[in-house]
């Protein structure tokens, strides 16, 4: 999604160094003996200290290794150029401690299961070949053959063609991530995306003074979660003893914001499984731990089941009067309405607002029904842009981009995001209300031309709302002719009310013609606008922006 709009080729991609990923991970550990010595564990600062005490040679091997899935490893599937001498790297890592290995013949201290060497590191014919008493089975897919393999030692380390390898403190890598990027989706290779100009990243301020870390405990609680989150993902959603396992095992509500944030959603997506198991009880117990909608919309929906209708009725009231966003205010809105009905009350429905419609009769045999609606309107002399959220998103973020990239407590907290960390926090607008301001000011008394220089300054720098490769400076320049300035404004102030919920719904199709406008949704046959489209509708209908929707029949 970030990366730079002009491609890669062999004569402009950067040459990486042939041991460019030791000294990425070398960074990782001067981050974190630099900004957190005091959270790392007495065993942590000795691997630390060792490692460093390693050869070049046997480094580069450790990090190759870190950086692989799993913990046990092959001798003959490791060929690196840059390590000609495997033997002796794997032997000093062994006499270090950093790994185990096997010998086909020699004493050694590695331990490894017929199961775990069958289900790690052996083919299916291999399995053959290490235990003949499978032969009778070779019709039998892996895992059935696995199956009938036991937790006792493999001790026929001659039969192997291969060194047996096991890792021993294989998550020291997972917490010089977890503290260099404060998240468990962003890895080493994040560092070569940057390298190799696929990511660019905003030169925005850091200081040593903001930790996103303030305990280990808080270290070990996105460790859990992203635990949690794992055997969730690989799991059977429809077990509700996994389920309930699974919520047992989250941390305790954690002090630090973004933490329970990340927890909250986590809640959210197991209780709702809990909920449609019909759980209802212990989905209840469970939505109650989150702090994060649609926590309370669920409780309100599972209480109009339950037919409590005063619990029902006291988390809507909450809703209305402390909603956490436009969103849930919305939804507090229909199951209010939905109350009123169960109470014997009529209630008159709210009147969507009206919009402009076209009513087309196209061919859409041979191109997408957006497509099509753009070749029509070219052909009335339109410019038309099939741009969706990208258009106006893109106005945003170039015309926000010191907002979104101040120097603002926490928000950032090293050299590789694409947004600040309290992007879609509640306070993201207080926090930078004057900066916010002084772009509102700017804008009323210069216009957006400033936005050609910030679009070339910056083209290719990752930014949440700018995507580079859908969004044109041709864009730019019919928004200059078209858009009035303090309609940019308006536009503006709604996409800030909620960053979050504002930055999809828009139209698929931007026209312009004569330094004049419009909008256009395309709906093909049996297509209906959706929640977020009529959300946008209705701030077009309050601004007087040129709006329509398309109907296309075949």
């Amino acid at each position: 999604m970030y990366q730079a709009t002009n491609p890669l080729t062999i004569e402009t991609t950067p040459q990486l160094s042939p041991t460019y990923y030791l000294d990425n991970f070398n960074r990782l550990i001067e981050h974190a003996q630099t900004l957190y010595p005091d959270l790392l564990s007495d065993d942590e600062c000795r691997w630390l200290s060792e490692y460093k005490r390693l050869s070049v040679t046997s480094q580069c091997l450790m990090v190759r290794l870190l950086s692989r899935k799993g913990c046990w490893f092959r001798s003959d599937k490791l060929d690196y150029a840059e390590i000609p001498d495997l033997k002796s790297a794997l032997q000093e890592l062994n006499a270090s401690s950093f790994i185990t290995l096997s010998h086909p013949t020699e004493q050694h201290n590695l331990v490894i299961s017929d199961l775990e060497l069958g289900l790690h590191l052996l083919t299916k014919p291999e399995l053959f070949s290490a235990f003949p008493s499978l032969k009778n089975n070779k019709t039998a897919k892996k895992d059935e053959l696995l199956a009938l393999l036991d937790q006792q030692p493999f001790y026929q380390f001659q039969n192997l063609n291969f060194d047996c390898i096991y890792v021993v403190e294989s998550q020291v890598i997972d917490v010089l991530l977890l503290l260099f990027f404060a998240n468990t989706y962003q890895d080493l290779s994040q560092f070569v995306l940057s390298d190799l100009g696929l990511n660019t990243f905003e030169n925005y301020p850091l200081s040593k003074q903001r930790r996103f870390f303030t305990s280990r405990d808080q270290l070990n609680q996105l460790l859990q979660m992203r635990d949690v989150q794992r055997l969730y993902s690989e799991g059977d959603r429809k077990d509700s003893e996994l389920l309930e396992q699974l919520l047992q095992s989250i941390p305790a509500e954690s002090e630090h914001r973004s933490i329970a944030r990340k927890r909250s959603r986590l809640i959210n997506d197991i209780a709702r499984d809990l909920e449609r198991l019909n759980l209802n009880d212990q989905a209840v117990f469970w939505f109650k731990q989150s702090i994060l909608p649609p926590s309370r919309e669920r409780l309100a929906r599972i209480y109009d089941k339950q037919g409590e209708l005063d619990l029902m009725c006291d988390i809507v009231t909450e809703m209305k009067s402390t909603p956490s966003d436009v969103s849930e205010l919305e939804v507090a809105a229909k199951l209010e309405h939905r109350l009123f009905r169960m109470q014997g009350n009529k209630v008159q429905r709210s009147a969507k607002p009206s919009y402009d419609q076209i009513k087309l009769e196209l061919d859409l045999s041979q191109m997408r029904v957006e497509l099509a609606v753009k070749q029509h309107f070219e052909s009335q002399g339109w410019n038309v842009y099939f741009s969706e959220n990208s258009f106006l998103c893109g106005l945003f973020g170039l015309a926000f981009w010191n907002v979104i990239f101040a120097d603002v407590d926490g928000a950032f907290i090293n050299q590789y995001q694409h947004r600040p960390l309290d992007l879609y926090h509640s306070d993201f607008v207080e926090k930078r209300a004057e900066q916010v301001e002084a772009v509102f000011q700017a804008i009323s008394k210069h216009g957006l031309n400033h936005l050609r220089d910030t679009y070339d300054e910056k083209q290719g720098i990752a930014n949440p709302f700018v995507h580079w490769n859908y969004f044109t400076k041709a864009l730019i320049e019919h928004s200059l002719a078209s858009i009035p300035n303090a309609l940019a404004v308006d536009l503006f102030k709604v996409i800030l009310s909620d960053l979050k919920l504002f930055r999809t719904g828009m139209p698929d199709l931007i026209a312009f013609q004569d330094k004049e406008f419009h909008w256009v949704e395309v709906k093909g046959p049996g297509d209906k606008l959706q929640d977020n489209q009529w959300r946008w509708i209705k701030e077009f209908k309050q601004l007087s922006v040129p709006f329509s929707v398309c109907y296309v029949n075949q």
